[in-house]
């Protein structure tokens, strides 16, 4: 029987303990959504208030994890002026990778989980944050009108967590909504080194030594310099899509090669 180390069973008990504490924190700005569902005010401005509240809780449940020891993260390239109107897409390693975007990148609408609308815990929160429910048979152009009213709209292209870094197994709903939306992508790649907390995986089931988490904020993609937009549309989600994943295996290669020495 394998002898787990002193930092092991700490970082297990760290585990458990985010639990309990996300849950609990994440009780106060559900109880603020709540009265905002009651309270007479314009919807925008519900919005505004219910994403800036889970910006906050993001932010300190990533920051309380690091704290705790259960993991490091590092975070570059964020622009100090905030995005407005971009296609915000991700590589999806873990469980909590939208917690980092969510806690740095401001007004932001998720391409979310259709359990989430109908779940009676969640689904006020997630309607009053103008969240989007990913088999809603518009997605595409409810996502683009958020996009041309300067919403920044978050989307996992993979639509569901990968298996092995170099995976990116691509959908075609993100390059959908980019062209169809003729939007900027504002990419973001993220690596788990040790990887952690992956599919199929229980909450304690760590890796022997902390994972350092590289959260990486590229430059802007505009459509133009990622494919020929005169092509017809069909032709360009798939071209995009391609393009995309081409660009991601790259960078999550590189980072996987450079990754630091886990602690």
């Amino acid at each position: 029987m394998r002898l787990l180390s002193a930092n092991h069973y700490w970082r297990i008990l760290a585990a458990g303990l985010s639990y309990i504490v996300f849950a609990l924190g994440a009780f106060l700005p559900g109880a603020y959504v709540l009265a905002l569902a009651v309270t007479p005010m314009q919807a925008a401005e519900k919005q505004r208030r219910a994403r800036n509240a889970i910006q906050r809780l993001c932010l300190f449940y990533v920051n309380f994890m690091q704290f705790l020891g259960l993991m490091r993260y590092e975070l570059s390239g964020l622009n100090e002026k905030p995005a407005k109107g971009h296609l915000v897409i991700s590589n999806h390693t873990m469980l909590i990778d939208a917690l980092f975007i969510l806690a740095y990148v401001p007004n932001l609408c998720c391409v979310v989980k259709s359990a989430l609308c109908r779940n009676p815990f969640t689904r006020i929160p997630v309607r009053l944050a103008g969240y989007i429910a990913n088999d809603d048979e518009n997605l595409v152009e409810i996502a683009a009108t958020k996009l041309r009213n300067g919403e920044n709209v978050l989307i996992f292209p993979e639509g569901t967590r990968n298996q092995y870094d170099t995976q990116l197994d691509f959908k075609r709903g993100a390059a959908n909504i980019a062209v169809f939306a003729n939007s900027p992508i504002l990419p973001v790649i993220i690596c788990c080194q040790p990887r952690a907390l992956q599919k199929g995986e229980s909450w304690y089931q760590l890796p022997d030594t902390k994972s350092c988490i590289t959260v990486k904020f590229n430059a802007v993609l505009k459509l133009s310099d990622t494919i020929d937009v005169s092509l017809a549309r069909p032709l360009q989600y798939r071209r995009l899509t391609e393009w995309l994943r081409r660009y991601y295996l790259i960078e999550v290669t590189e980072i996987v090669a450079a990754a630091p020495p886990a602690l």
